[in-house]
């Protein structure tokens, strides 16, 4: 019934659904209900819209005939209704007088209708039919006052609104009410009147009103208006259980508004006044919680702070410490993590709590960083722990980073005793290799690859080619080999490919440049798409100059050549091609096309340029020298060369007189 009765006054529904459900209503009291509703919808419309004749006539009938039906039955809240939706037709019409004179004699009635409600425990301060009816009581004698500009109607109006503002704030009358009082106040006092406002034994329900108005608005998202009701009920009960809920609700307000100082007031205001009220952190929290919700993070983590400051003993305070460290490791801030778990793991320890949320506190300050002692005292303390052989796998890696190999060694052998199977064991070994590489132990890094083939199926293909990685760019050639030579070409392509490059790049590096060829040829004719191609095919053309395989080389190179432009790549090719026009036209290629803005071209071109003229002298091309010698002078002034291209200048211009 209590849900029914407010909807009342909900705007969800319209006058339309209304006569909709008229039409199917078939009981007493729905059609009782409806009529009252439809007319109270009508008048809204005939007050708030621009309608034509025909729609205005339709409706003010609707209004006379269903509150004449609803008056006709039970003296109820619907009763009381229609006769507010009434007297709201005849001040629409300027019928004050005939609204006053109805509104009297029906005043009695309305005050019952409050009685029963109240006696049924109805909240009838937002429902109440007696608001409307002093509402407009108080419309009456504004319309005279305004109409005569007399004294005695605008005091009767003050009084009537006020009535309302204080009695039944949260009602829909009750923000018109204070605006209307406010006005008959100054029509009042511009003519020589003081007036005093004495709320009396209504103090107090003022205020309630005013809070659950508050409350209202802002449920209903109307924050600017809530401000005022809740400020007025702050401020007569500054510091009650009812003000923590009323200044939550105006930090959300000014939140929703864009007012972030104001939050940080009111917020500041809370921790500092409400210590000692149980409420107080929870209403910091569901500020807190909405600035987080809403995105803006850093917000809510100021709001966290501050409540964190604050409550000391709240029973929440565990829970907002574990978000914050948790939300710093997510991100990768590993010494705001860490200071945020040893502050949840102090509080946990105060509170005698030794699950696993102390266990992963304290795993995760021993781990960032590893620290073998604080993982020793966490391995004592949690024996039994899911972690444990984590543990022992940062703790050997982090002995291993101190430079201790023999106790990293010893920690490993006690992880494969105790952990065979675990996932930690596999990556021990793996994350040590790199680590010794990494050290340039490669003593270290091929006992830990020897131990890693005996059982090659335990690890991933990826790890060896990780190591092969590491190893090869060290230079340790025929250690890479075998790290490499551990996946099969049966494997995937991704790491056949890898492998295969990789023990191509390995037999270069050890001289082996016929077995290099080849082994590249090998990964060429089965992965033709392959995207080492360029590196692959280039290695191979240094293998074959240094086979004395000349004409292939040029091959090679040509194809390189063609697949990226890299000029360093085109000057080493020049080199080694046997025909002179070729070489020129290679050189010439550099030193016209490349970028002379581009710093590492720079020595590229001039290198080209110096080469190419004793090829051009060779071959006649007289005048090739001089533009030569002409584009080598503006791009390198005063280059330590400029001698040398003098004397090919002076024999070049002889050559063409002749």
């Amino acid at each position: 019934m209590i849900l029914l009765l407010i909807g009342t006054f909900c705007q969800a529904q319209t006058y339309e659904l209304y006569s909709e459900a008229l039409k199917t209503a078939t009981d007493q009291n729905s059609t009782h209900r409806l009529k009252a509703q439809i007319a109270d919808a009508a008048i809204q419309r005939l007050e708030t819209e621009e309608l034509s004749k025909t729609a205005v006539k339709k409706l003010r009938e609707e209004i006379q005939a269903h509150c004449a039906d609803v008056q006709l039955g039970a003296m109820d809240l619907w009763y009381g209704n229609s006769v507010v939706t009434w007297a709201r037709l005849m001040v629409l019409d300027g019928k004050w007088k005939e609204a006053r004179s109805m509104l009297w004699d029906q005043a009695e009635v309305l005050q019952n209708i409050e009685k029963n409600l109240t006696a049924n425990d109805i909240p009838v301060s937002s429902i109440s039919p007696v608001a409307g009816c002093r509402y407009l009581l108080g419309e009456t004698y504004r319309m005279e006052y305004e109409e005569f500009q007399t004294l005695e109607p605008a005091a009767e109006a003050l009084r009537h609104f006020y009535n309302v503002y204080i009695k039944y704030g949260d009602s829909p009358w009750g923000e018109r009410a204070g605006e209307q009082a406010e006005a008959a106040q100054a029509f009042l006092e511009s003519n020589g009147k003081q007036v005093r406002i004495d709320l009396g034994p209504h103090r107090d329900a003022f205020i309630a009103n005013k809070f659950q108005l508050g409350a209202r608005l802002m449920a209903d998202e109307r924050y600017a208006d809530a401000i005022e009701p809740i400020e007025t009920a702050i401020n007569f009960f500054p510091e009650t259980g009812r003000s923590v809920e009323a200044l939550r609700n105006l930090a959300l307000c000014q939140l929703n508004l864009g007012h972030d100082e104001q939050v940080t007031l009111i917020s500041e205001y809370l921790c500092e006044r409400f210590q000692s009220d149980t409420n107080a952190p929870l209403a910091l929290l569901g500020i807190g919680r909405n600035y987080i919700e809403g995105g803006n993070e850093s917000n809510g983590e100021q709001i966290f702070d501050l409540y964190l400051a604050a409550f000391s003993d709240d029973s929440h305070r565990a829970d907002i410490i574990s978000y914050f460290a948790w939300k710093a490791y997510k991100a990768e801030r590993w010494e705001e993590a860490v200071g945020r778990f040893q502050a949840l793991e102090t509080l946990l320890r105060e509170k005698e709590q030794h699950g696993l949320e102390l266990e992963k506190a304290v795993y995760i300050q021993a781990t960032h960083p590893a620290d073998p002692v604080k993982l020793d005292a966490f391995m004592d303390e949690f024996p039994e722990s899911e972690f444990l052989a984590s543990a022992l796998n940062k703790k050997a890696q982090s002995l291993l980073v101190a430079g201790d190999f023999d106790a990293a060694f010893q920690t490993l052998e006690t992880l494969q005793e105790q952990f065979p199977e675990a996932a930690a064991t596999r990556s021990a070994l793996s994350g040590l290799i790199v680590a010794a590489v990494d050290a340039e132990r490669f003593d270290v890094a091929e006992q830990v690859l020897d131990r890693m083939l005996e059982d090659q199926e335990s690890y991933g293909y990826d790890v060896y080619l990780s190591t092969g990685d590491g190893l090869l760019a060290s230079g340790r050639f025929a250690l890479a080999e075998k790290a490499f030579s551990a996946v099969p070409m049966t494997a995937k392509r991704a790491f056949a490919e890898r492998a295969l490059f990789g023990r191509g790049a390995c037999q270069f590096g050890r001289e082996l440049f016929d077995v290099s060829f080849q082994t590249l040829e090998n990964l060429l004719s089965q992965f033709p798409t392959t995207g080492t191609f360029y590196d692959a095919r280039l290695m191979q053309a240094r293998s074959l100059v240094q086979l004395g395989r000349i004409d292939e080389a040029a091959a090679a190179y040509a194809e390189v050549v063609a697949a990226k432009q890299d000029y360093a790549i085109t000057f080493e090719m020049a080199a080694v091609l046997a025909e002179p026009e070729e070489q020129l036209a290679a050189y010439q290629r550099i030193a016209l096309l490349a970028d002379p803005t581009v710093k590492e071209n720079r020595e590229l071109i001039a290198d080209s340029i110096l080469t190419s003229l004793p090829l051009c002298m060779e071959l006649q091309k007289y005048e090739l020298v001089l533009s030569s010698c002409d584009q080598f002078e503006d791009l390198f002034p005063e280059h330590e060369q400029l001698p040398t291209l003098g004397t090919f200048r002076k024999e070049a211009e002889r050559a063409l007189v002749q």
